[in-house]
């Protein structure tokens, strides 16, 4: 009984597939089964590609891209069309999955990004070498005009493609009808890019929705409603659109949504990164109308960024430079400094300063250095600061990024204040490690009698006590 059911269950199989060769059938056979994502490095799907390069045939490539059973075996299917440069197919399979559905959740490197099959077909025929860029370009163009002339239009599809469509004047009307029927604010981008003044108004129908397309179109018309809509300021969308004026109305704006951010921020949980990120957004296309009002967020806030410093310069004297870097470090807790705005990487490698992106200290020591340069008075007190408020552990980084130990030896009171006056005695110890790169054995001294002093509170937790303990093994310590 069981072979005649065998028999049965091998002739379904085939049957789904009797528009295609047994062969390729049964190459793609494992592509059934359920997959959480399709990866083209994928070794089974590299496999299945090989084989459907070598033993399939255009016409089962074209029937699998469109009727196969699964999405993935759909997506290896136009993968291999690809490979063998098969443009005129890869077009037939674009125009009959213009209105699928089908969703593919397409893994690069550790990134899963979903992509509509009819979408993944366009993408498909720039990736790699397979086709020429003229080929390129004229398979995308006649993908593109399919898409756009379709009755009905695929409004998902268009939006998949909105980075591709074309900014021509016989694009135009077609465009800004999809928009009109569609309210795509996706679409509403690339109607922007034409800049037409007849369309400011329905680009501020779309409300909050309105801000990538002001970004792409900024015209003067659209700062009375931006200003009316400042509590929109804490979204990034509206800060970038913004950041595109440089104008004097632009800069109340700007400053009016600094101080409503500030306002809103005392309810936030960001510890000052909420302003950071604003600060940037704010810098990013460096218009120096906004210099001063970034500038002032120093002495307020304590967040600066190096551009804006340098900016400063160039219009103060050195003495006013010194009092404004004072003003600012005097302020209590860390210094927020800005390397490189973290959306404008473009500049990473031009700058040199790719590797304070992720280093704070690094970053707080080339400030130092900046201030030590134009007051050494100003230095010294800077110095005594941010040894008042690092974290723990990134005291003995900074001493060692600073190189200046006679400076940071002149606040031995606050070096000593923090190990005696640290939340947790575990703390104290990594002061401690600091403490001893600084080879000055009276402030080591001094500072070991104090975790002497706290040994009650390592025996509160296991892990404490053993630090305690090899801390006065390794160190010689007298209890």
């Amino acid at each position: 009984m069981k072979r005649p059911i065998s028999l049965l269950l091998l002739l379904f199989f085939f049957c789904g597939y009797c528009q295609v060769s047994k062969r390729t059938a049964a190459i793609i056979k494992p592509l059934e089964k359920t997959r959480l994502f399709y990866s083209s490095e994928d070794k089974e799907i590299k496999k299945i590609e090989e084989l459907l390069f070598k033993d399939a045939s255009p016409e089962d490539l074209v029937y699998l891209a469109e009727k196969g059973k699964t999405v993935h075996v759909k997506a290896v299917a136009i993968d291999v069309l690809a490979h063998k440069k098969e443009g005129g197919k890869m077009l037939d399979v674009f125009k009959k999955n213009l209105y699928s559905k089908d969703k593919l959740d397409y893994r690069g490197g550790c990134i899963v990004s979903e992509h509509l099959l009819s979408a993944y077909i366009f993408e498909g025929v720039s990736a790699g070498d397979h086709f020429s860029e003229i080929e390129k370009e004229n398979l995308h163009r006649e993908m593109i005009a399919i898409a756009l002339n379709a009755k009905p239009v695929n409004g998902e599809l268009l939006e998949a493609l909105a980075y591709d469509l074309p900014t021509d004047h016989d694009t135009y009307a077609k465009i800004r009808k999809l928009v009109m029927d569609t309210k795509s604010p996706i679409l509403l981008v690339n109607l922007a890019k034409y800049k037409n003044p007849d369309d400011i108004e329905l680009i501020k129908s779309f409300g909050k929705q309105a801000y990538p397309a002001i970004q792409e179109f900024p015209d003067p018309k659209f700062l009375p409603i931006m200003k009316e809509r400042i509590t929109d300021s804490s979204d990034f969308a509206f800060m970038v659109a913004l950041a595109e004026f440089c104008s004097e109305e632009a800069k109340e704006i700007v400053i009016k949504a600094i101080e409503y951010n500030k306002k809103i921020n005392k309810e936030k949980d960001c510890d000052g990164n909420c302003l950071t990120f604003l600060y940037q957004q704010i810098s990013i296309k460096r218009c120096a109308l906004y210099d001063s009002a970034l500038a002032d967020l120093w002495v307020t806030d304590k967040i600066i960024s190096f551009d804006i410093l340098g900016a400063y310069e160039k219009t103060h004297t050195q003495k006013e430079t010194a009092k404004f870097l004072l003003d600012g470090f005097l302020k209590p807790g860390k210094a927020e400094i800005i390397a490189v705005n973290a959306y404008d990487m473009d500049h990473l490698e031009e700058d040199g300063s790719g590797e304070m992106i992720f280093d704070d200290n690094l970053r707080l020591v080339t400030l130092l250095e900046k201030t030590k340069k134009i007051s050494k008075e100003v230095y010294e007190k800077a110095v005594r600061n941010s040894l008042q408020y690092l974290d723990d552990l990134d005291l003995n980084r900074f001493i060692s990024k600073l190189k200046d130990n006679d400076s940071v030896l002149q606040n031995r009171d606050v070096l000593l204040d923090r190990v005696r006056d640290n939340d947790n005695a575990y703390g104290a110890l990594t002061i401690m490690d600091g403490l001893k790169m600084l080879k000055d054995k009276n402030l080591f001294d001094d500072g070991a009698a104090i975790i002497v002093s706290r040994k009650a509170e390592f025996k509160k937790v296991p892990v404490w006590e053993k630090e305690y303990k090899n801390f006065i093994k390794e160190n010689n310590v007298k209890e």
